[in-house]
């Protein structure tokens, strides 16, 4: 629990910049440009650095990556609480951004072996909720940012970080570092992954869902304000709900795997629905609580994917030393998808309108969905291992 809940600690630093910046905007008059780039600075590292980071945190251990990430996202938060200008604050998010991915990829790496190989698939699944829970949490603490102040709010999320950085390194196992070839390079490790095909399998599919996960968020507050004249604060707080059905279809994922659901059928099921809800909820023809209800099914079932991923790299790595290689990979092409996603859809959307948008959401899904075909082929996993 301990894991999961930093993994969720960790997390939450996306939401926290989410739901400060307008509070921020004001404070140090922020472009809309710059502002962009803090929020999303999470996103850049991992889209640039992911496979790479995957590979030092092999490396350095994933016990050393997960308390050195946790305590730099802690001295991240105490620098942007007092940062007197954007790019003091950038440079703190950069230091934030550096630690999340220590955390996100030690934490699976630690999970794969400390887990039996029976249940290892179902923690995997459940690991993968961490990000949309965290993300959650800070939007459902919005209403207290007003009174609180966005400095306050952020020296708070440096308190949590650095109290999970004092438990991680008085209560984290150490962990044996799987054995290597001496003359293992760090671009023969990257080779490793990236030629092995299972690996480029899971990150096509984790590009998809990421595709679809964000671009969904990033439109429905948008598409509930201009298409239906939803309030901008009532459209926040659906919104926020949707993203919470999300976290149930993680978590089922682990549920539907432990009884024997196979790693295809969940990632098949989840962009099966992703395509059809396309067509449900930009179409028009729905109220905006009907709208609503189809992204919260299409996020909850959608969310069967990632945990069936997670649970999969393990079994896709070419070698256990290869495991948090394989999962920068993956975090990689999510990262990825968080850019190409909303980017795409809000210049499809801009020229062609809301009803346009599933010409370019669903073909997105149908990749997802040959991803899962090429994995019921490719990936011969035997669950009990």
């Amino acid at each position: 629990m301990l894991l999961i809940g930093s993994g969720v600690v960790a997390s939450a630093q996306i939401g926290k910049a989410i739901i400060s910046m307008p509070l921020i905007r004001d404070d140090l008059a922020v472009g809309l440009d710059l502002a962009g780039l803090i929020v999303a600075i999470f996103a850049t590292l991992g889209a640039t650095m992911g496979i790479r980071a995957g590979v030092v945190v092999g490396r350095l251990g994933a016990r050393r990556s997960l308390v050195g990430g946790m305590a730099a996202m802690a001295v991240g938060n105490i620098i942007g609480s007092g940062a007197p200008d954007e790019i003091v604050l950038l440079a703190a998010r950069i230091v934030e951004g550096v630690g999340f991915m220590g955390v996100v990829l030690a934490i699976p790496s630690m999970l794969a072996q400390l887990v039996r190989p029976d249940k290892r698939d179902t923690v995997m699944a459940v690991w993968s909720a961490y990000m949309p829970a965290g993300i959650m949490l800070m939007l459902f603490a919005g209403p207290l940012l007003p009174t609180l102040g966005w400095r306050q709010f952020w020296f708070a999320n440096a308190v949590a970080a650095s109290l999970c950085a004092v438990l991680l390194a008085i209560h984290a196992p150490a962990m044996s570092k799987a054995p290597r070839e001496p003359t293992s390079r760090f671009l023969a490790e990257v080779a490793a992954v990236v030629g092995r095909p299972r690996c480029l399998v899971l990150a096509f599919a984790f590009f998809a869902y990421s595709c679809q996960i964000f671009s969904l968020a990033f439109a429905l507050p948008l598409l509930l304000t201009s298409a239906y004249h939803v309030p901008l604060a009532a459209a926040g707080l659906l919104s926020a709900l949707v993203l919470a059905v999300s976290t149930i279809g993680h978590i089922s994922s682990g549920f539907l795997l432990r009884a024997g659901v196979p790693i295809w059928t969940n990632v098949a099921a989840a962009f099966a629905f992703f395509a059809f809800s396309a067509f449900a909820v930009y179409g028009g023809a729905l109220t905006a609580q009907g709208t609503a209800l189809v992204a919260a099914l299409a996020l909850g079932i959608g969310g069967l994917a990632p945990g069936a991923i997670y649970a999969a790299a393990p079994h896709a790595a070419p070698a256990p030393w290869a495991v948090p290689p394989t999962l920068g990979l993956v975090q990689q092409a999510s990262n990825l998808g968080q850019f190409a996603g909303p980017a795409a859809l809000g210049l499809w959307v801009d020229r062609l309108g809301w009803q346009a948008a599933p010409a370019i959401v669903a073909p997105v899904a149908l990749v997802g969905f040959a991803s899962a075909l090429v994995l019921r082929r490719t990936l011969a996993i035997d669950q009990h291992r």
